[in-house]
C-alpha cells in the first residue's frame, strides 16, 4: 500500500513538473513589429531635454537635462541555464554619458528581472547617487554599498510614505505600496524579506526575494515647481495607495502612466482605476517582454498579456496607449 502510494505521489510530482516546465516553455510569443507599428509611443517633444528611454522589462531611465533617475536596474535577461554567467554590460546598451547622469534609482522590488544588473551599474554611478528600495532589497543588494558612498533610502511597508527629493531638487518620488500578482495560478514565486545584509549578491534566482513591492509617483521639478508627472505603476496598488494617489492626483494630474503589463487579466483592472485616477495623455505598458529570452534572440512578449490585441483595443476605447521597444527613446 505505502509502495502505491510512493508511487501515485511521484506521478503526480512528475506532472506537476512537466506541467510547470511547459509553462515556462510556452510563456513568450515572438513579437511581430508589423503588429504594433501603429502603438509604438512616438516623439512628443513638448519639453526641452525631458526623456523617456525603456530598458525592457520594468526598466526605464527618466531624463531631464542633465539629471537622470533609473527605475529597476536590469537588462541581461538571462535563463536558467546561464543565470549567472549572463551579464550585459551597460555601456554596450546605453551611452556613458546617459549613465554618468544617473543620480536617482528606484527599485520596485527585490526580484531579480527588476534589479540584476546594478553591479555593473554601479560602476557608472555618481559617488552620492540615491538608491532608493524596500529595507529587504537593500539588505540583498548589501555588497554594493561596501566600497561606495552611494546614498540608501531604505522603505518600510508599514511607515507613512513622503516624498523623497533628488540631491539637487530636480526629481521628487512618492513610494505607492504594491502587491505584486502571483505567477501560476494563486502560487507567487520567491516570496520573503532579508531582515540582515548579505555577504554577497545572490547568484540563484529565488535568492532573489521580493520584499516589499512598490510603485512611484514621479516628478520632474523646475524651480521647485512640477514641470511633469509620471505614475509609475509596477504591481497592483494596495487600497491605501490608491487613496493617496487620488489625493496627489487631485492637486495634479499625470502626464504619463507607465504600466506593468504582463498578464492582461490580472493587470488590466488596476490599469483603468489608475488611468481613470490620474487621467494621463498616454499610458506606455512595460513588463511585456519575455526576459527569459536575451535581446540577441528574437524579441518575445509574454503570451499572457495579449500585447497586439490589448493595444488595438485601448485605442479604440479612446484610452491612448502605446509601447516602447528595449533600449529606444523619446523625447517628452
Amino acid at each position: 500500500m505505502l509502495k502505491r502510494a510512493t508511487k501515485i505521489i511521484v506521478f503526480l510530482l512528475l506532472i506537476l513538473s512537466s506541467a510547470i516546465f511547459l509553462k515556462f516553455i510556452f510563456l513568450g510569443k515572438k513579437l511581430d513589429i508589423a503588429t504594433i507599428t501603429p502603438y509604438l509611443t512616438k516623439d512628443k517633444l513638448e519639453h526641452d531635454s525631458l526623456s523617456l528611454t525603456y530598458l525592457g522589462c520594468a526598466g526605464f531611465i527618466i531624463e531631464n537635462k542633465e539629471k537622470s533617475i533609473l527605475c529597476d536596474p536590469f537588462i541581461s535577461n538571462p535563463n536558467i541555464f546561464n543565470f549567472s554567467k549572463k551579464f550585459d554590460s551597460w555601456s554596450e546598451r546605453i551611452s556613458p554619458e546617459k549613465l554618468k547622469n544617473i543620480d536617482m534609482v528606484a527599485i520596485s522590488h527585490g526580484h531579480y528581472d527588476h534589479c540584476y544588473d546594478i553591479t555593473d551599474l554601479c560602476n557608472y554611478l555618481p559617488s552620492q547617487a540615491q538608491i532608493i528600495a524596500d529595507a529587504s532589497v537593500h539588505n540583498q543588494l548589501n555588497v554594493i554599498y561596501k566600497a561606495a558612498t552611494f546614498r540608501k533610502t531604505a522603505l518600510h511597508y508599514t511607515d507613512k510614505q513622503q516624498w523623497i527629493y533628488e540631491n539637487d531638487s530636480a526629481f521628487r518620488i512618492f513610494a505607492l505600496k504594491s502587491v505584486h500578482s502571483p505567477h501560476i495560478g494563486k502560487i507567487e514565486f520567491f516570496k520573503g524579506h532579508y531582515d540582515t545584509p548579505l555577504a554577497k549578491i545572490p547568484t540563484k534566482p529565488w535568492q532573489w526575494k521580493k520584499g516589499e513591492a512598490y510603485s512611484y509617483l514621479i516628478d520632474i521639478l523646475e524651480n521647485q515647481r512640477v514641470k511633469y508627472r509620471i505614475v509609475l505603476v509596477n504591481g497592483n496598488l494596495t487600497n491605501d495607495a490608491m487613496q493617496t494617489l487620488k489625493t496627489l492626483s487631485n492637486e495634479r494630474k499625470s502626464d504619463i502612466q507607465l504600466q506593468i503589463f504582463w498578464k492582461e487579466k490580472l493587470n488590466i483592472d488596476n490599469l483603468l482605476e489608475v488611468y481613470n485616477i490620474t487621467q494621463p495623455k498616454e499610458i506606455i505598458l512595460h513588463h511585456w517582454n519575455n526576459f527569459f529570452v536575451s535581446f540577441d534572440k528574437p524579441l518575445q512578449y509574454m503570451r499572457d498579456a495579449h500585447l497586439p490585441e490589448v493595444l488595438k483595443r485601448l485605442n479604440e476605447q479612446e484610452i491612448p496607449t502605446s509601447m516602447m521597444l528595449p533600449f529606444t527613446e523619446v523625447k517628452l
